[in-house]
C-alpha cells in the first residue's frame, strides 16, 4: 500500500506540476507547494528503497543490463512471467524517472521566474548559479515529460499486445503492520525534512 500511494500521489503531482507550471502567474504559488509535495515524496522513497517492503526495495529489483536484456529476450521468446515487483526493463525506468525528478524538484529549490517567485534557496547561492538552475529545470522538464510517455507506452505495450496486466498490482494489495508502520515513519521524517528545508534553512 505505501508503494501504491506514492505511485499515484507522485503521478497526480507531477500532472499538477507540469500544468500549473504551464498556465503561470498566481498559479506559480501551486506548482512551487507542489514541487515540496514532490521532494517529500523522492525523500520518502529513497528510505523505502532501503528498508521498505522487500519488493520496493532498490536491491531487490534494480539489476544489472544483462538482467535487462535478459528480460526482454524472454519477452521476445513469449515469455509472460509477471514478477511481484518491478521486472529488470521497468527497474530501469523507473530509476530514470526518479533520477529526473529529483533533479527537476531540486533545481526548482533554486529557480528564478524573473517575476515574482523564486525557489526558497535562491538567495543561498549566486544569481549565475541561480540562472544556471532554472535553465536547467527548464530543459529538464522535457527529460520529465519523455519518460512519462514512454512509461505511459509501456503500460499500453503490456496491456494491448503483451497481454499482461501491469496496472492492477498498482491498485489493488495489501501491507503488513510492520510495513505501514515504517511507512508512517518515513513519511513524518521525509516531511520534516522539507518543512525545513524550504522554511526553516532559508531564513
Amino acid at each position: 500500500m505505501p508503494t501504491r500511494a506514492f505511485h499515484w500521489t507522485l503521478a497526480g503531482l507531477v500532472v499538477f506540476s507540469f500544468v500549473t507550471g504551464k498556465i503561470g502567474g498566481s498559479w506559480l504559488a501551486w506548482h512551487m507547494r507542489s514541487g515540496y509535495g514532490i521532494v517529500t515524496l523522492l525523500l520518502f522513497r529513497m528510505g523505502w528503497g532501503v528498508v521498505g517492503a522487500r519488493e520496493a526495495r532498490f536491491a531487490s529489483f534494480v539489476r544489472g543490463p544483462g538482467a535487462a536484456l535478459s528480460y526482454v529476450r524472454g519477452l521476445r521468446a513469449g515469455q509472460r512471467e509477471v514478477p511481484a515487483g518491478h521486472n529488470p526493463l521497468g527497474a530501469w525506468n523507473v530509476v530514470a524517472m526518479l533520477a529526473c525528478l529529483a533533479l527537476q524538484a531540486t533545481t526548482g529549490l533554486f529557480s528564478n521566474d524573473e517575476s515574482s517567485h523564486e525557489g526558497p534557496l535562491a538567495s543561498k547561492v549566486s544569481d549565475a548559479m541561480v540562472d544556471r538552475m532554472s535553465s536547467i529545470h527548464g530543459w529538464n522538464e522535457y527529460a520529465v515529460l519523455a519518460l512519462v510517455v514512454l512509461h505511459l507506452l509501456a503500460i499500453a505495450i503490456y496491456r494491448w499486445k503483451l497481454r499482461l496486466d501491469v496496472v492492477g498490482p498498482m491498485v489493488r494489495g495489501t501491507s503488513s503492520a510492520r510495513d505501514l508502520l515504517v511507512a508512517a515513519v518515513l513519511a513524518s521524517l521525509a516531511g520534516c525534512a522539507t518543512y525545513w528545508l524550504v522554511a526553516v534553512y532559508p531564513r
